[in-house]
């Protein structure tokens, strides 16, 4: 960010401090004082590309509240009641640091009702020169005391060419401002600070801060009601050179913080949004291809496997009918016989199926294939044969293995009674 130049704008006078020197004016008392300013800022050497500004108007409403402490927001919603005008979230506004003091914790709050700051910010963008912050003046006034000052009762006279302003902070910490202007304003002054000194009971810290071409005189004070001397007199210069100190995301500005989000970063985060939104998008569809094949694969898999089941299933199915068949046609004693199928049934695993099953009249014959486990030492055939020898009234004979491939696999026989 450029240096920034500050600016005392007391009604028409405005005050600048730029390349070590200070330059004042006094702005038309008629006609836009906005666009005054801004040529008052165009025409300093050099021509700043950024202010911060140091406020107070006529316009400007003022006033000691109570005051919660918390967020410019939290401020905002507390003082409606106060000024109703800052119930539109637009409005200028802004508060001294909040203080407890003997009336609770307070603040010296101003208001501006003319849109005067957000005119201004407007017409110095046009000009190319970037407004930091608003400040009332007497907040600038406060970040002049001396470190060793600070959290002492203190009395501060601020004079212009056009206007004076007396203010004071109590042993307390309640504050009290007055603004003078017209051509009874230095009775005034001289009054308001006979008052102020009578409050305190043991001496304040006197400033005097001159903010115009000649000095306030004091000499117009009569010695008999006060005799107390400054202890600091400041020049306009000195004043502005404690601008930096301030801080603009307090809630001493007029300005509220710019969001650290601005359009461009909306517009870069939705892009970037819908750029990894979309790469989500196509993962997961890559990803759905991905499984939908996977599944493919894997039901043409179980398919061949059920058509090999059921053409097994089929087989069975037909030596089976074919064994009952022999049975029904057969004259022999059907108890024996009986057991005999019902053993075969029983004993033949999934693994093997029957192709034919010869019942005589004292012996039998039986032959199929075996589908799986063929080689195996305890295969499904010799688990059939176990079976097949348990049964009583016929006998098992030794396999014969098959001379060809065409044979069955397997062909047993035995004696039946």
């Amino acid at each position: 960010m450029p240096s920034l130049c500050p600016v005392l704008w007391w009604d028409n006078t405005v005050l600048a401090r730029i390349g070590g020197q200070t330059t004042a004016a006094k702005l038309p008392a008629d006609g836009n004082d906005v666009a005054g300013f801004c040529g008052f800022v165009r025409g300093l050497k050099p021509m700043p590309k950024a202010i911060r500004v140091f406020y107070h108007s006529t316009a400007l409403e003022h006033f000691v509240t109570p005051c919660p402490k918390g967020s410019r927001r939290t401020i905002q919603r507390a003082l409606c009641h106060r000024a109703p005008a800052l119930g539109d979230p637009s409005a200028a506004w802004a508060a001294h640091s909040i203080r407890a003091g003997g009336s609770g914790t307070t603040t010296l709050l101003y208001v501006e009702p003319k849109a005067r700051v957000a005119r201004l910010r407007a017409a110095l963008a046009e000009d190319g020169v970037f407004l930091d912050a608003v400040f009332p003046i007497l907040v600038l006034v406060e970040e002049t005391a001396p470190p060793e000052d600070r959290g002492k009762p203190r009395i501060v006279l601020l004079s212009s060419d056009e206007a004076a302003a007396v203010y004071w902070i109590t042993p307390a910490g309640d504050r009290h401002a007055v603004f003078f202007d017209g051509t009874t304003a230095r009775e005034r002054i001289v009054q308001e600070l006979i008052d102020g000194f009578s409050i305190f009971k043991t001496a304040p810290v006197f400033t005097v801060i001159n903010a115009g071409s000649s000095p306030f005189d004091l000499g117009q004070i009569a010695r008999e009601n006060f005799a107390q001397k400054p202890s600091h007199i400041l020049s306009a210069a000195e004043l502005l050179d404690a601008a930096d100190g301030l801080s603009t995301r307090e809630i001493y500005n007029f300005l509220p913080p710019a969001s650290l989000v601005t359009f461009d970063h909306l517009c870069h985060v939705a892009a970037l949004g819908l750029f990894f939104a979309g790469a989500l998008m196509a993962g997961t569809y890559l990803s759905a291809i991905r499984s939908a094949r996977a599944n493919l694969t894997e039901q043409k898999a179980e398919e061949r496997t059920l058509e090999g089941d059921i053409a097994r299933l089929s087989a069975n199915q037909a030596s089976i009918g074919s064994a009952q068949a022999v049975l029904t046609e057969a004259t022999v004693a059907p108890p024996v016989k009986l057991r005999f199928l019902e053993t075969l049934n029983r004993a033949r695993p999934v693994q093997i199926s029957i192709q034919s099953a010869t019942l005589g009249e004292s012996t039998w014959t039986l032959s199929g294939h075996i589908h799986e486990g063929t080689g195996l030492e305890k295969g499904p055939l010799q688990g059939f044969l176990a079976a097949l020898q348990n049964g009583e009234g016929w006998t098992v004979g030794a396999d014969r293995p098959a001379p060809t491939a065409k044979d069955p696999d397997f062909t047993l026989s035995g004696t039946i009674p």
